[in-house]
C-alpha cells in the first residue's frame, strides 16, 4: 500500500514540475532514460508574473520569471554544443492573444553555437522545428517535444517567433546584458 501512496506522489509532484517547467517558459527536453539532453526557453513580456494571461512570447528579447531572457542566452552560453543521441522535433501551436492560430508566423531555434533552425507555420498555427543527433543515435526514433500552445508576441522587432535551446544546465543572462552580438556579417 505505501508504494502505492509513493508511486501516486512521485506522478503528482512530477505532474507539477511540468506545469511549472511549461508555465516559466522552460521545457525540458528528456532522452528515453529520463536524462534531460537540453532546456527550450520561449520569453515573454511581462517581467513579473502580473498578467501572466495577457503575457506574449516568442519575443528575441524578454523574460522568464523575472529573469532577462533572449539572445542574451546565447551569448551567455556562446560556444556550448549540446550533445544528444537522437534527432530532437519540436512541435506547437503559435496563436494570437485570442487564441487563433497564427499562419504563416516564421518560428525560429536559436543555439548557444549561434546555429538556427527555422520553420514556418500552418494554416492552423502548427510548426515542427528539427535537429539531427549530434551523437551516435541511440533510436532511430525521433525525440518529440511539444511545447504547447504559444502567444504570439507581434511585434515589428521580432521578424519570427523565437525558442531558445539551451543546455541541461545552462547559464542565465548576465545583470544589465548588452545586446547581443551582431553576427560577423554585420561587424563594421
Amino acid at each position: 500500500m505505501k508504494l502505492w501512496r509513493m508511486a501516486v506522489l512521485g506522478m503528482v509532484i512530477g505532474s507539477t514540475a511540468l506545469r511549472a517547467a511549461a508555465m516559466s517558459g522552460e521545457v525540458a527536453v528528456k532522452g528515453e532514460d529520463g536524462q534531460t539532453l537540453a532546456v527550450a526557453v520561449v520569453c515573454n513580456d511581462c517581467q513579473s508574473g502580473k498578467g501572466k494571461k495577457k503575457c506574449g512570447s516568442g519575443g528575441e528579447q524578454g523574460w522568464v520569471d523575472g529573469q532577462q531572457c533572449g539572445k542574451c542566452l546565447i551569448d551567455s552560453n556562446f560556444g556550448t554544443m549540446l550533445h544528444h543521441p537522437y534527432d530532437l522535433h519540436f512541435t506547437g501551436t503559435v496563436v494570437d492573444a485570442a487564441g487563433q492560430p497564427v499562419k504563416n508566423r516564421f518560428v525560429k531555434l536559436f543555439l548557444p553555437n549561434d546555429w538556427t533552425v527555422k520553420s514556418k507555420t500552418s494554416d492552423e498555427g502548427t510548426f515542427r522545428l528539427r535537429l539531427g543527433a549530434t551523437l551516435e543515435r541511440k533510436s532511430n526514433q525521433p525525440l518529440v517535444t511539444d511545447l504547447g500552445k504559444l502567444v504570439d508576441t507581434r511585434t515589428g522587432k521580432d521578424p519570427q517567433f523565437a525558442i531558445y535551446l539551451m543546455p541541461p544546465s545552462y547559464k542565465p543572462c548576465s545583470a544589465g546584458s548588452a545586446p547581443a552580438r551582431k553576427p560577423k556579417s554585420e561587424k563594421p
